[in-house]
């Protein structure tokens, strides 16, 4: 089966030629995945080349009708050969799919349901458009618990521990876990998101495994949540940006984040360089690194062993083959996952020359690290993604309403720390200018 995959808009084309057995619905079923984004509302299949089409192939119609409708969108056929339309009619498809004799006609017959909403500003880059909707004038609050630098190098102890108070309507990331008390937590903590109302982990116990709990949950456990390093906020978002990738593979979080810096500074003169962002996006493919074993005992290991002198006055923890404690316990993936799922991503990006002007220095240094193995210029970005598949999404509600609620209803997949190399497809993003960074420091 050969597929070939165009937009227009918000309408994906599938051209399809070849047989439609059990073996090319697999792929057509694979091309949706990897093709259709959370901006699409038609769906066309052209099916001029299309000869054979079995009880398989029509499930994946069948299937794509009820994937559209839940998103309050169209799907269409054209071009349909004798012996497919038969199979169509016999199951009384073509009661629930739209008809139509050409491409051409498909894209104007479907143009109603795909058409978007125009934003309030529209920009482009190398590689993306964005069209944004303000939302709200209201100050950008961000709480922050901890010093990521710290944690990063692993300059940290047991005493950096804090408990942490989870905002029910909330988003945020940290480096925690779930426990009775510090002690409990202390060799646990990991990976953490805090996102529609549910709080997602990867204990660090050696084995990456995630799991989820509700709000409610917590509460009737008698369990509490503690953190080294995190940052929350709530909003309402100032801003909804829908950016969109020209490129068939997708753009990276350095771009999308590019993007929405350009935007911040555009639209908002006295930007002070801090932007809390939370992301729902088609995945191109993810690339993670994951703390998978107790960072306070890494931490510990490498205070009892200390440094090493070295000529010049350098110590072998300065050299750059040694990596930090952080990347020392954690395990680092860049092959790309989930193609075609549906990450939600929360997290903050961070201009420090700009935030250095705006804020005190000490809360700026608490938010980033730098990498001396790195040359990569622009925002510090620090992010943490829940990837879900069969996720829900209805496109005539608010971003509001759907990235609050939605989250419960996905299969939930994974959790990880994102790297900057993972691509998105597209993406509709809520974003807030920081204007105010507070301690988020609850208990010793």
């Amino acid at each position: 089966m050969e597929i070939t995959a165009s937009r227009t808009g918000d309408q994906l084309v599938l051209t399809l030629t070849g047989r439609m057995d059990g073996t090319g619905a697999q792929q057509v079923t694979a091309a949706i995945r990897q093709n259709l984004t959370d901006h699409d509302m038609a769906l066309i299949f052209d099916l001029g080349g299309v000869d054979y089409l079995s009880s398989a192939g029509l499930r994946v119609f069948q299937e794509s009708a009820r994937q559209m409708k839940e998103r309050k969108g169209r799907i269409a056929v054209c071009q349909l050969q004798d012996f497919v339309r038969r199979i169509f009619t016999a199951g009384g498809f073509l009661r629930v799919v739209n008809d139509f004799p050409t491409v051409e006609a498909a894209l104007v017959g479907t143009a109603s349901a795909a058409s978007t909403p125009a934003g309030d500003v529209k920009i482009s880059g190398t590689g993306w458009t964005l069209s944004a909707h303000h939302q709200s004038d209201t100050p950008g609050i961000l709480a922050v618990t901890g010093n990521l630098a710290a944690v990063h190098a692993g300059t940290v102890t047991a005493a950096d521990i804090r408990e942490m108070h989870l905002s029910p309507g909330g988003f945020g990331i940290a480096t925690g876990a779930m426990a009775r008390n510090m002690d409990e937590a202390a060799p646990l903590l990991g990976e953490m998101v805090q996102a529609g109302g549910r709080v997602y982990w990867i204990p660090t116990d050696g084995n990456l495994n995630p799991d989820f709990f509700t709000a409610k949950d917590l509460e009737s456990s008698g369990m509490k949540t503690f953190t080294l390093f995190s940052t929350s906020f709530s909003g309402p978002f100032a801003d909804v940006l829908r950016i969109t990738s020209d490129k068939p593979e997708g753009m990276t979080l350095t771009e999308v984040y590019a993007a929405i810096f350009q935007y911040m500074k555009a639209q908002y003169p006295d930007f002070k360089g801090v932007c809390a962002v939370a992301l729902k996006a088609t995945i191109g493919g993810l690339c993670s690194s994951d703390m998978k074993n107790s960072l306070i005992a890494a931490a510990a290991d490498r205070a009892a062993k200390g440094t090493m002198p070295m000529p010049g006055g350098r110590t072998v923890t300065e050299l750059p083959f040694d990596g930090s404690v952080a990347e020392k316990i954690s395990a680092v993936n860049v092959t790309p996952q989930y193609g075609g799922s549906i990450l939600i991503c929360i997290g903050f990006g961070i201009d420090p020359a700009t935030a250095g002007r705006s804020f005190p220095e000490e809360t700026v240094a608490a938010l980033y690290f730098k990498n001396p193995r790195s040359a990569t210029t622009g925002p510090f970005l620090f992010n943490k993604g829940l990837v879900f598949r069969n996720f829900p999404w209805d496109n005539t509600k608010s971003f509001d309403e759907q990235i609050r609620v939605s989250p419960a209803d996905g299969e939930f997949v994974a959790v990880h720390n994102l790297l900057n190399i993972t691509t998105v497809k597209s993406a509709v993003a809520g974003v807030l200018p920081v204007s105010v960074i507070r301690n988020g420091d609850t208990a010793r």
